[in-house]
């Protein structure tokens, strides 16, 4: 069974291809632009895995020689020691027994299979469009794990890489971002201006600090490139190039470096203060940080409630987004459910959380109002009741107070907040509540927001930020926060 090659920062399926010649080209677009990159591998698929092939077949037959020169060499000295040899391909070669003839021949398949990823993956320009991380994970998988190059398998991977491109390169700016500011990880509460930051990014001897500074600012300056359609340059060619240069000068201690896209000033301490020269390259980053988070999401950065009052009407779509299972199940865990508990979901959705409290023979009461999901609520006879109404029109007398309150709220401007903040009400003494939100939660500086952190603090809850993507399956990239509040 053939599989394409399995990368920790995007996901690939295996499309059907034909036997043709895969041209690795990538195309992004944003606000009408447009950038191919192509250089075309000279050898086709075909002749790159035939090729392969036949390396094998030479190593494999130069391991037999080598180990009747090793045999003639233990006869002509027994008392001595075998041809010294580097130590990787001794390790590969000492033995000569049959189990270690098959380990020479899978040692020498895994390092062609990874030359030739390597080369397959320059060729097409993906490279280019990897953060720093992505890069770093992705060879880290070469060395480990690389699938055996195959035409299928090759035809296979770069297809679907270069059909992912657009989707690399925004995850590749939002990983960026987000490694310089958390307030990156939700588009909804941040978005860059005219100048970005990095805090201690050269040492008291002008050196780059361990934090890999140098490292994020070529992640920076390559999504400037992409986006104005230019070859994005090797590593001591831009702006790092810049400043390495004039620190090796013996400046003072606070210096400027200038490139294409960038102004930039190292102060005394070592920050970093990098200033933008192109505003338009400005917001077509914002533009994509926003789509890769999620339009509704970002939104909000522009219209975040002012004033103490819900957002009117309901989110776009409801802002419905299921909660996947395995963060589902980690919402009940938070919760520690026992069996008899009166447990509240007021978003139910489809049930993701519900579901897995009635599985614990808990007494579950679900809130809903799309009609749709109603009936699929209803239809489910494990839970005590259903209410099919906008959870925000629902009053604590109507329905008591419960001991447990799950829920994943939709997010879109500061939603998420108006609906944990009217669920507290529904918790009694001593219960608890697990609620997914979105990261901006803990930094956005509208007034409700911050009411609600200190809300929040007073009871003694706690924000627990959820891995990145972890609602990548459902369709969206919008990062999360679990929070979990004890009523006393």
């Amino acid at each position: 069974m053939s599989r394409s090659m399995p990368t920790p920062s995007f996901r690939l399926s295996t499309p059907k291809t034909n036997a043709r010649l895969v041209r690795p080209l990538y195309s992004l677009h944003s606000q009408g632009r447009s950038m191919e990159n192509a250089l075309i591998p000279r050898a086709t698929i075909h002749e790159i895995v035939g090729l392969r092939s036949q390396a094998l077949e030479k190593f494999n037959a130069a391991y037999a020689l080598i180990g009747e020169g090793f045999d003639l060499a233990r006869r002509a000295s027994p008392q001595g020691s075998i041809p010294c040899l580097p130590e990787r391909m001794k390790r590969l070669l000492e033995g000569g027994s049959p189990r270690e003839a098959e380990n020479f021949e899978k040692g020498m398949a895994k390092l062609v299979d990874k030359a030739v990823w390597e080369h397959l993956i320059y060729t097409s320009g993906i490279d280019k469009l990897m953060d720093t991380t992505a890069r770093q994970e992705f060879r880290h998988q070469l060395v480990e794990d690389p699938p055996e190059v195959s035409v299928e398998n090759c035809f296979a991977t770069m297809q679907s890489l270069v059909g992912d491109a657009d989707m690399i390169f925004k995850r590749g700016i939002a990983t960026a971002f987000s490694r310089l500011d958390r307030r990156f990880r939700s588009h909804d509460g941040f978005k860059i201006g005219s100048r970005i930051i990095f805090s201690y990014a050269l040492t008291s001897y002008q050196a780059w600090s361990s934090a890999g500074a140098d490292d994020h600012l070529m992640d920076v300056e390559r999504a400037f490139y992409v986006l104005d359609g230019k070859q994005v340059p090797e590593r001591w060619n831009g702006i790092v190039g810049e400043i390495n240069e004039q620190r090796s000068c013996m400046n003072p201690k606070t210096f400027t470096a200038e490139s294409e896209y960038f102004k930039c000033r190292v102060f005394k301490n070592g920050n970093l203060h990098v200033y933008f020269k192109r505003d338009d390259l400005v917001r077509n980053v914002n533009q994509l940080l926003a789509e890769y988070y999620g339009a509704s999401i970002g939104a909000a950065a522009d219209v975040a409630e002012k004033k103490h009052r819900p957002a009117q009407g309901l989110a776009k779509n409801y802002g419905f987004f299921p909660t996947p299972h395995e963060l589902a199940e980690r919402v009940i865990d938070e919760a520690y459910l026992s069996e008899g508990m009166k447990v509240l979901e007021p978003n139910a959705g489809t049930g993701a959380l519900s579901s897995l409290a009635a599985d614990k023979k808990c007494d579950v009461t679900c809130v809903e109002v799309q009609p749709d999901l109603i009936e699929q609520l209803e239809a489910d006879d494990r839970y005590t009741t259903v209410l099919a109404m906008d959870f925000l029109e629902l009053n604590p007398s109507m329905t008591g107070l419960f001991e447990r309150i799950i829920m994943n709220p939709p997010f879109d401007r500061g939603r998420d907040v108006d609906h944990v903040s009217h669920a507290l009400d529904f918790l009694e003494t001593g219960g608890v509540l697990v609620a997914i939100m979105s990261s901006g939660v803990e930094f956005r500086s509208d007034a409700k927001t911050q009411d609600f952190r200190a809300r929040v603090e007073a009871m003694g809850g706690r924000f627990i930020d959820l891995p990145a993507g972890s609602f990548e399956s459902v369709g969206t990239m919008v990062n999360t926060v679990m929070l979990t509040v004890r009523k006393r």
